[in-house]
Protein backbone atom coordinates (compact mmCIF):
# COMPACT_ATOMS: atom_id res chain seq x y z
CA UNK A 1 0.00 0.00 0.00
CA UNK A 2 1.30 3.31 -1.14
CA UNK A 3 0.97 6.22 0.87
CA UNK A 4 -0.55 8.63 -0.35
CA UNK A 5 -0.86 11.57 2.20
CA UNK A 6 1.30 14.32 0.19
CA UNK A 7 -0.49 13.24 -4.02
CA UNK A 8 -2.13 16.61 -3.28
CA UNK A 9 0.59 18.33 -3.29
CA UNK A 10 4.04 18.28 -5.80
CA UNK A 11 7.23 20.30 -5.27
CA UNK A 12 10.52 20.50 -7.47
CA UNK A 13 13.59 22.30 -6.14
CA UNK A 14 15.59 23.17 -9.12
CA UNK A 15 19.35 25.52 -8.17
CA UNK A 16 21.02 27.21 -10.76
CA UNK A 17 23.53 30.29 -10.11
CA UNK A 18 23.17 30.41 -6.55
CA UNK A 19 19.66 30.36 -6.83
CA UNK A 20 17.17 27.67 -5.31
CA UNK A 21 13.36 27.49 -6.88
CA UNK A 22 11.45 25.72 -5.03
CA UNK A 23 8.18 25.09 -7.51
CA UNK A 24 4.90 24.48 -5.31
CA UNK A 25 1.95 22.46 -7.46
CA UNK A 26 -1.42 21.88 -5.47
CA UNK A 27 -2.45 22.41 -1.97
CA UNK A 28 -0.39 23.40 0.89
CA UNK A 29 -2.58 22.59 3.68
CA UNK A 30 -2.00 21.06 7.82
CA UNK A 31 -1.11 17.60 6.39
CA UNK A 32 0.78 18.19 2.81
CA UNK A 33 2.98 21.62 4.75
CA UNK A 34 5.27 19.63 6.55
CA UNK A 35 6.57 18.32 3.49
CA UNK A 36 6.88 21.95 1.68
CA UNK A 37 8.95 22.81 4.92
CA UNK A 38 11.03 20.03 4.28
CA UNK A 39 11.88 20.92 0.87
CA UNK A 40 12.19 24.73 1.59
CA UNK A 41 15.09 24.19 4.84
CA UNK A 42 16.97 21.89 2.45
CA UNK A 43 17.15 24.25 -0.34
CA UNK A 44 18.17 26.54 2.11
CA UNK A 45 20.99 24.27 3.46
CA UNK A 46 22.28 24.15 -0.13
CA UNK A 47 25.24 24.65 -1.41
CA UNK A 48 26.49 28.11 -2.26
CA UNK A 49 23.01 28.70 -2.07
CA UNK A 50 22.45 32.78 -1.96
CA UNK A 51 18.80 32.97 -2.16
CA UNK A 52 15.73 30.76 -2.37
CA UNK A 53 12.71 31.83 -4.82
CA UNK A 54 9.29 29.47 -3.96
CA UNK A 55 7.31 29.10 -6.85
CA UNK A 56 3.33 29.47 -5.83
CA UNK A 57 2.46 29.50 -9.74
CA UNK A 58 0.76 25.89 -9.60
CA UNK A 59 -0.63 26.11 -5.94
CA UNK A 60 -4.15 26.02 -6.12
CA UNK A 61 -4.98 25.97 -2.58
CA UNK A 62 -2.95 27.66 0.64
CA UNK A 63 -4.10 27.60 4.24
CA UNK A 64 -3.11 28.72 7.58
CA UNK A 65 -0.44 26.18 7.82
CA UNK A 66 1.11 26.87 4.70
CA UNK A 67 0.92 30.28 5.44
CA UNK A 68 3.19 29.03 8.07
CA UNK A 69 5.57 27.38 6.27
CA UNK A 70 6.34 30.12 4.00
CA UNK A 71 6.53 32.75 7.08
CA UNK A 72 9.22 30.20 8.84
CA UNK A 73 11.11 29.73 5.13
CA UNK A 74 11.42 33.40 5.75
CA UNK A 75 12.76 33.32 9.26
CA UNK A 76 15.53 30.60 8.69
CA UNK A 77 16.36 32.45 5.53
CA UNK A 78 16.91 35.90 7.49
CA UNK A 79 18.78 33.49 10.13
CA UNK A 80 21.05 32.40 7.30
CA UNK A 81 21.57 35.21 5.70
CA UNK A 82 19.88 34.14 2.47
CA UNK A 83 17.45 36.17 0.01
CA UNK A 84 14.07 34.65 0.25
CA UNK A 85 10.73 35.50 -1.64
CA UNK A 86 7.34 34.22 -2.80
CA UNK A 87 6.47 35.13 -6.00
CA UNK A 88 3.61 33.99 -8.86
CA UNK A 89 0.88 33.24 -6.46
CA UNK A 90 -2.22 33.71 -8.10
CA UNK A 91 -6.14 33.29 -7.38
CA UNK A 92 -7.40 32.57 -4.30
CA UNK A 93 -3.76 31.35 -3.22
CA UNK A 94 -2.66 35.26 -3.66
CA UNK A 95 -5.78 36.69 -1.94
CA UNK A 96 -5.65 34.94 0.94
CA UNK A 97 -1.74 35.97 1.31
CA UNK A 98 -2.98 39.76 0.29
CA UNK A 99 -5.82 39.39 2.82
CA UNK A 100 -3.88 37.94 5.77
CA UNK A 101 -1.01 41.08 4.62
CA UNK A 102 1.97 39.10 4.47
CA UNK A 103 2.37 38.85 0.83
CA UNK A 104 4.40 42.26 1.02
CA UNK A 105 6.52 40.60 3.19
CA UNK A 106 6.83 37.42 1.37
CA UNK A 107 7.17 38.74 -2.01
CA UNK A 108 10.18 41.10 -1.51
CA UNK A 109 13.23 39.93 -2.66
CA UNK A 110 15.66 39.72 0.46
CA UNK A 111 14.51 39.67 4.07
CA UNK A 112 12.58 42.18 5.84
Amino acid sequence: MTDDRYAILSVEVQTMDGVAVVSVGGEVDLVSGPRLAEEIRRALGGDRVSSVVVDLGGTRFLDSSGIAVLLTGRREANAKGVGYRVEAAHGIVREVLVMTGVWDELSQGEGA
